[in-house]
């Protein structure tokens, strides 16, 4: 067996942006018979899946995707994969992001077959498992394992499958050049060209493991990551027999063994087993070795086949949301804003108690914010940032709930007060800011199915 390689031009398509030069020059240098790249998260949070809104910038998105169509797909004839497109890769996304390439196909006078990978599950796909039985646990299952109920099912919004190489491979199969997959494992979607040609599995996924992020697996050694304006830069990765390489996309970044690594360890339950649809990752075994300066080999990672599962991804409407952001630096209130909050949200409670359903969360930055009680660190800021947040059924109550708080905060009498002109300063005017629907994470189980295709809508089309 000869060699794959494998060009990942960034860790996410539309986040920050391709550094086009770059990248024209990886396309020359190395030859990439694939050209494949993450296009979402669900680290973003559930609004985006709700909704089916894009998270990375519109200006961005359509860039990156004119970049690679035109320069990859086009003109050197080079396939291209995008795993979870659009964000949340549901079916909105998905139409989306096809909707983008096609205007870009027809103004740059270029044609290509698209294949589009819907990956929405139906409610009723997933309840009719559940009722013959089928157990559905909450992942990671070793930490947690709750069972997916029909309840929760039922009150979702949206619930995508994350697929593996197989329904990728099938696209391509078909005769895709372009792949616009829905929600797939990062992975997966770097991995499967390498999987489809024969490649080892362990290895082609590892790979694409490593890669997913971009540059992220490699190290700056002359700040090109610093340049202004779109700056990703490119990582080629490629298949052996026994082992895969990596290298940087620009001469001014390296691989190393420590950066090839620590991405192979970030966001992980354990750093030698990864679970993945169809089976384990396992790098009990794995060796990393520098090869040249900039160049790293990995060998020894295995796949090993298990029962075949899905990971499903599913979100609730919870309400409408409003914020305020207040900020303060009166040590005196400083020292007692919690007393002061919790006063004034009961405040608020007894005014709105008749009102509908709500709820009032306080986010007090330089006060334990981000990690709240796990904060290790006790500090006297000398100012706060106090973002007021509101949910409940309707938009306007949220929003007179946050109007009415931000103005008892503003007021409160605490001991040995001397701001009576008001307590805070408003970040901006209005004061209260509408964010409209909210989103909450409901679903994030593990169906088992017989099939890696039998969920997934496969579609080929033309562009231009």
């Amino acid at each position: 067996m000869n060699t794959v390689t494998v060009l990942t031009p960034t860790g996410c398509i539309g986040n920050r942006g391709i550094f086009k030069e770059a990248f024209i020059e990886a396309l020359d240098a190395n030859k990439p018979d694939v050209v494949a790249v993450d296009g979402g998260s669900f680290d973003i949070g559930p609004w985006y899946l709700g909704t089916g809104k894009p998270h990375s910038p519109l200006t961005n998105l359509r860039r990156d995707l004119e970049i690679i169509l035109v320069e990859a797909v086009h003109k050197r004839g080079i396939p291209f994969i995008l795993g979870s497109s659009g964000g949340s890769g549901a079916n909105a996304h998905v139409d989306f992001t096809l909707d983008l390439v096609m205007k870009i196909a027809q103004e740059n006078s270029i044609s290509f077959p698209v294949g589009t990978i819907y990956s929405d599950i139906e409610k009723q796909t997933v309840k009719n498992a559940l009722l013959k039985g089928t157990k559905m646990p909450k992942v990671p299952t070793t930490l947690l394992g709750d069972l997916l109920t029909t309840e929760q099912v039922e009150q979702a919004r949206t619930i995508v499958a994350m697929m593996g190489v197989e329904p990728i491979i099938e696209t391509l199969q078909q005769g895709a050049q372009v792949v616009l997959a829905g929600r797939a494992a990062d992975s997966c979607a770097i991995g499967a060209y390498p999987v489809m040609l024969g490649f080892d599995k362990g290895l082609s996924i590892h790979m694409g493991d490593i890669m997913e992020c971009g540059e992220s697996a490699l190290t700056d050694t002359t700040g090109v990551t610093k340049v202004l304006g779109p700056n990703r830069i490119p990582i080629v990765g490629t298949m052996h027999d026994d082992h895969f390489t990596l290298q940087p996309g620009h001469p001014g970044m390296i691989c190393s063994v420590e950066s090839a690594t620590a991405h192979s360890l970030y966001e992980r339950e354990s750093h030698a087993i990864v679970e993945l649809p169809g089976g384990l990752l396992e790098k009990h075994a794995t060796v990393f070795s520098q090869e040249t300066p900039s160049t790293v080999r990995v060998s020894g990672t295995k796949f090993t086949e298990q029962a075949y599962t899905v990971l499903l991804e599913g979100v609730s409407f919870l309400g409408y949301r409003t914020i305020a952001i207040l900020g303060a630096r009166n040590h005196r209130m400083i020292e007692q804003i919690d007393e002061i909050l919790a006063q004034e949200k009961r405040s608020a409670e007894a005014s709105f108690q008749t009102a509908g359903q709500f709820s009032i969360r306080y986010h007090v930055y330089g006060k334990g914010a981000v990690l709240g009680l796990r904060e290790p660190l006790s500090s006297h800021p000398t100012e706060i940032g106090i973002v007021l947040d509101i949910v409940s059924e309707t938009q306007q109550l949220s929003h007179d709930i946050a109007e009415d708080l931000s103005l008892k905060i503003a007021f409160s009498r605490y001991r040995d007060r001397t701001t009576t002109a008001g307590n805070v300063g408003y970040l901006f005017s209005p004061n209260v800011i509408d964010v409209g629907e909210t989103f909450e994470t409901t679903i994030y189980h593990q169906m088992p199915i017989s099939d890696p295709l039998e969920l997934f809508d496969i579609k080929i089309t033309q562009a231009g």
